[in-house]
């Protein structure tokens, strides 16, 4: 990968952070023209997947610099999906928080591991009998995929499922314990195992709650659907028709976004107004294909 050298440089390609990759860092938001490498691999992409907090949002606030951002993006012919492994919420709830903050999305616009969920469940079993760990939100949007849940030991089930489930009960947990270790296979959203609430703490995640499942049957998950597993770039292929190399995963986690991007074959794409730093790439297995200052600085390379 050939870039300018020299203080007028805006990108140093083939940057050697660690052994192992090259990742293209981008230090400046001027334009290159014309963009190349894994710069250039922007052009082709028709659909970015956004991480949200961290790369669009910090909390309940618009990270100075993303406004007007997604207009600009469709005006260029892009789509975009505001991704997310939280299954506690329906995709309701992700419009009202982004419209708060001024982000014009739509429910069409959001993708949530529950989608993925819904997509790989409608592969293996339509209309399946499910038992569900989850919230109302969870709940409803399988009921509307199709899919009859049940509530007790008695009424059985094809599949236990298993959210993030801020309603949890022991009860409930017992009888997902009891049916899988009758022989119903089990299935999570996503393997988070804390979520970050604010003032800076954590509350038991999806993992969490997999991890006691796992101790109590000594049975693992067939499958999770969330990042950084493939299910939700699936989901988008088959909504969109997009081929990989078509689709970019733009978010400020190492292990989740970006080892999301690099494990299924999409652009990866790092920026630094979340959790990441340079320093955190440089001390990581996972190495994003681009690194952006911010988000906003995609528009000059498409």
């Amino acid at each position: 990968m050939n870039l300018p050298d020299g203080p007028r440089a805006a990108a140093r390609a083939g940057q050697d952070i660690s052994p192992g990759r090259k990742v293209c860092i981008v230090t400046e938001t001027r334009r290159l023209v014309p963009p190349c490498g894994a710069l250039g691999r922007l052009q082709a992409i028709r659909c970015f997947l956004f991480d949200m907090d961290g790369t669009i949002n910090l909390g309940q606030k618009l990270i100075p610099g993303m406004e007007g951002f997604f207009d600009k993006l469709t005006a260029a012919g892009r789509r975009f999906y505001l991704v997310t492994n939280n299954s506690s919420q329906d995709h309701a709830h992700y419009v009202r928080k982004m419209n708060r903050m001024g982000v014009p999305v739509r429910e069409q616009d959001v993708l949530i591991s529950t989608d993925a969920m819904v997509h790989y469940l409608n592969g293996i079993r339509p209309g399946a009998r499910l038992f569900v760990l989850g919230t109302p939100a969870l709940k409803g949007l399988l009921r509307q995929a199709g899919f009859r849940l049940t509530t007790t030991l008695e009424e059985g089930a094809d599949v236990v499922v298993v959210g993030f489930d801020q309603t949890l009960t022991y009860e409930t947990l017992t009888i997902a314990c009891r049916l899988i270790d009758r022989g119903v296979p089990y299935v999570a959203t996503h393997p988070d195992v804390r979520c970050p609430i604010e003032g800076g703490e954590f509350i038991p995640d999806t993992g969490a709650f997999l991890a006691c499942i796992r101790t109590a049957t000594g049975k693992e998950p067939q499958v999770i659907t969330g990042k950084p597993y493939g299910y939700m770039v699936e989901t988008v292929q088959e909504r969109t028709g997009f081929a990989k190399n078509e689709i970019a995963m733009v978010g400020d986690r190492l292990t989740t976004d970006i080892a999301f991007g690099t494990d299924n074959g999409i652009l990866s794409v790092l920026v630094l107004t979340g959790e990441a730093t340079l320093a955190d790439v440089g001390q990581s297995c996972v190495k994003p294909d681009i690194i952006l200052p911010h988000a906003n600085d995609l528009l000059n390379y498409l």
